[in-house]
């Protein structure tokens, strides 16, 4: 009878035993040391750390969220003049016929988007495996009759993983 109890204690010891070290194994998270690293290597692990929490959170949205999401970062871009990054959200084709270069596209950016835009998301429809949103815009810092209507084409590849294009003011 001591004997059995004994051997229950021994087994539930190396229970909580076994217990206590998958949960530290599970917790523990991979550690960068971020101080041999050069900036373009921070700046490319950054990247990837936010690109893995947008997608986690893409993945709970629906297809017109996550399309507006798109158009919302390409926007966001160009408000804080990252036209590069920008220039290199648009789809190849959409680039060749209306900006060959990045300075045509740069140039066009600065002058037809709102520096502080305002968005409202009119219309959606999904085209097979296009998505086509209308928006407006309007200057948060001009005239509220001032609008402008753009429409986006976004083709999403995968999450977070997309070309876009949109009606060009010539």
């Amino acid at each position: 009878m001591k004997k059995n109890k004994f051997l229950i204690v021994v087994l539930i010891v190396i229970i909580i035993l076994i217990i206590l070290s998958v949960k530290t194994a599970f917790s523990k998270k991979k550690k960068v040391d971020i101080g041999n690293l050069t900036e373009e290597e921070i700046t490319a692990y950054i990247d990837n750390k936010i690109s893995n929490i947008e997608k986690k959170d893409l993945s709970n949205l629906g297809e017109r969220d996550r399309m507006e999401f798109y158009v919302s970062k390409f926007i966001e871009n160009i408000e804080n003049e990252n036209y590069d990054k920008a220039y290199d959200m648009l789809n190849s084709g959409f680039k060749k016929n209306y900006f060959k270069t990045f300075n045509e596209f740069e140039e066009y950016a600065g002058a037809k988007f709102p520096k502080m835009a305002a968005i409202d998301y009119t219309n959606f429809e999904r085209n097979g495996d296009l998505y086509v949103l209308w928006t407006r815009f309007s200057d948060s810092l001009g005239s509220k009759d001032s609008y402008k209507d753009i429409r986006f084409v976004v083709k999403e590849n995968d999450l977070n993983d997309y070309e876009l294009s949109f009606s060009v003011e010539l």
